[in-house]
């Protein structure tokens, strides 16, 4: 189970592997890097906070995942996959069909900078 986020100036590329595709029904997302407001990392009560509106498809697990597509009124669309980390990486996005992606990755600090450099150079 893993998210590999793959960056380069005209492209970032979300994929989900192993068991998380099976939880998120699907394979993962693309977008244009200039359509990336932001990206930071945040903590699990903070995108908690956010809202997660409507599973549409994904999976929820109390305490255990949170995969899929998500739709809220006030929030628009985002694509989580999270299992029981306690920093997350959140991509804003602008023009997408999704607004927000919340995912679990190893070291989300570097991946955070990695795809700042690339959109906002």
């Amino acid at each position: 189970m893993a998210v590999l986020v793959e960056v380069d100036p005209g492209r970032l590329v979300v994929r989900l592997t192993g068991a998380d595709r099976l939880w998120a029904l699907s394979a993962g997302v693309q977008a244009p890097t200039a359509a990336v407001n932001g990206v930071r990392t945040v903590s699990r009560a903070e995108a908690w906070a956010r809202g997660r509106g409507l599973r549409l498809p994904g999976t929820y697990w109390p305490n255990l995942i949170m995969a899929g597509s998500y739709v809220s009124r006030t929030r628009g669309r985002s694509f989580w996959c999270v299992h029981r980390a306690e920093e997350l990486l959140l991509v804003e996005l602008a023009g997408q069909p999704y607004d927000r992606l919340l995912l679990e990755v190893p070291q989300p600090a570097e991946v955070s900078r990695t795809i700042a450099r690339a959109r906002f150079r």
